[in-house]
């Protein structure tokens, strides 16, 4: 929103940015000096002149750089340009400032910080991203190990072929797939190499700890009485 005119005798105004980068401290605004003073009536007087205005704003497109603001204004053949401080973003808090005039240049999805707003991103923890390592690691360690049980089995199968008592292995299987079957067997040999138990409790716990802080009563937003959501 441009800021037209405000309570204040130097048509300054303070806002509260806590809602856009976590800032507490108070930020200075400013409606452009000539703006301010073509509106120092007040009362019905104000809204008259507000009535009577005709102008142009020409400002740059809508995006999501909430620090940035180039434009101008036209009026009665005056173009005054425009900056950051002349304009109040959606989601500033007015504070120490009874009122503010103005004129709404970017709406609904266009707003800075809409545009600004991007998809949460999915976090891994630290120990997310060591857990998922290290079981890449411990598979690729199975798997050499089973490789190797597998060459050195279907190699002795295929030597001791006469005196091997056949249960699950054909008789007329090609070396290749029975170096694949032998593999396989060490897979199965090998499978509590990779920790999957410790993957499902790692979850476990995070969803209860979810659970326990979205029922604390000391983790309500007072103002909004809203409840911890995690």
């Amino acid at each position: 929103m441009l800021i037209l005119s405000t309570s204040m005798e130097k048509g300054n105004c303070f806002v509260e940015t806590k809602s856009l980068d976590g800032e507490t401290n108070l930020k200075s605004k400013q409606a452009e000096k000539k703006l301010h003073e073509k509106f120092s009536d007040k009362g019905k007087q104000k809204i008259d002149q507000l009535l009577s205005i005709d102008g142009n704003i020409t400002c740059e497109n809508p995006n999501n750089q909430i620090y940035k603001f180039e434009g101008r204004i036209l009026i009665d053949n005056n173009e005054i340009p425009l900056g950051i401080e002349n304009v109040l973003l959606r989601g500033c808090k007015l504070m120490n400032t009874e009122s503010v005039i103005g004129v709404s240049i970017f709406t609904g999805s266009e707003t800075k910080v809409m545009k600004n707003s991007a998809k949460a991103k999915f976090k891994f923890s630290k120990l997310e991203r060591l857990t998922n390592k290290f079981i890449l690691c411990i598979l690729g360690l199975q798997v050499i190990l089973a490789s190797i049980g597998g060459l050195v089995g279907s190699g002795w199968i295929v030597k001791n072929r006469d005196v091997v008592n056949y249960i699950t292995i054909d008789k007329d299987l090609g070396h290749f797939m029975l170096f694949i079957q032998t593999t396989g067997t060490w897979i199965l040999i090998f499978t509590n190499f990779v920790p999957i138990s410790l993957m499902v409790t790692v979850e476990l716990v995070k969803f209860w700890q979810a659970i326990f802080m979205t029922y604390d009563y000391m983790m309500v937003d007072l103002e909004q009485q809203m409840q911890m959501r995690a």
